[in-house]
């Protein structure tokens, strides 16, 4: 039976969830590794922000938010997750974990460096990220530091990012999942664990999305850059 830091770690990780549309595995995951091996923990991560992104993606939308740069973002993420995947499966995730930690924050001090520049991404940047980051969704589970940097210097509106990040998540869950399946990794404990997670990360996504709408973009911008920080040090330091 999980212990109460391990609960509160998946509240506080669930609100971040909420409010981003993403944050549930970025600040979990290091956390979480103090109880559980990567292998024990990635596919229950997996999981639960699978079921976490599926609640954002049927919210009721004003509009539609997803355009054809999201949807190259989406598809080159959902394709190069198989390669994250079989990375994973072919080593312990310790050394792949603190390297994605070292690049999260090289990656975030050039994404400040860059923040103000106004000129409009073409599309093969578009599917450059995505590949990237479907690479590391399926190898460490946290594709949160590199989609949320990209999608700040994109400047896309707080409801548009969180969208983009549920259905990148969607997509990339799915892949990853019958990955792990296939790989053997997915055991009964590691269902029992994410049904036991589950609720906790619902109740923080529909209390994180009404957050969200209050924050201006600028604020949300920079608590993505900050989220981003501590939680690949502590990748690095676990």
């Amino acid at each position: 039976m999980p212990n109460i830091w391990i609960f509160l770690v998946v509240i506080i990780s669930s609100l971040i969830k909420g409010i981003t549309g993403f944050g549930f595995a970025l600040f979990s995951f290091p956390l979480l590794l103090f109880w559980y091996s990567p292998k024990e923990i990635i596919p229950v991560l997996m999981i639960c922000n699978l079921i976490a992104s599926i609640l954002i993606v049927l919210q009721r939308k004003e509009h539609k938010l997803l355009d054809k740069n999201s949807y190259l973002l989406i598809s080159a993420g959902g394709v190069f997750t198989i390669a994250g995947v079989v990375a994973l499966s072919s080593t312990t995730g310790e050394m792949l974990v603190k390297l994605s930690g070292v690049f999260f924050i090289g990656l975030t001090f050039y994404s400040i460096r860059t923040r103000n520049k106004n000129n409009e991404l073409p599309s093969h940047n578009y599917f450059t990220a995505g590949a990237l980051i479907g690479f590391l969704t399926g190898a460490v589970s946290v594709s949160g530091p590199p989609l949320a940097l990209f999608l700040n210097r994109a400047k896309v509106s707080n409801r548009k990012f969180r969208e983009i990040f549920a259905a990148f998540s969607v997509v990339t869950a799915v892949i990853a999942i019958i990955g792990y399946f296939q790989a053997g990794m997915i055991t009964a404990q590691i269902l029992k664990t994410s049904l036991m997670f589950s609720p906790i990360l619902l109740a923080g996504t529909i209390v994180g999305k009404r957050l969200n709408y209050i924050m201006s973009i600028n604020s949300f911008q920079s608590t993505n850059i900050v989220l981003t920080l501590i939680a690949s040090i502590l990748l690095i330091v676990h």
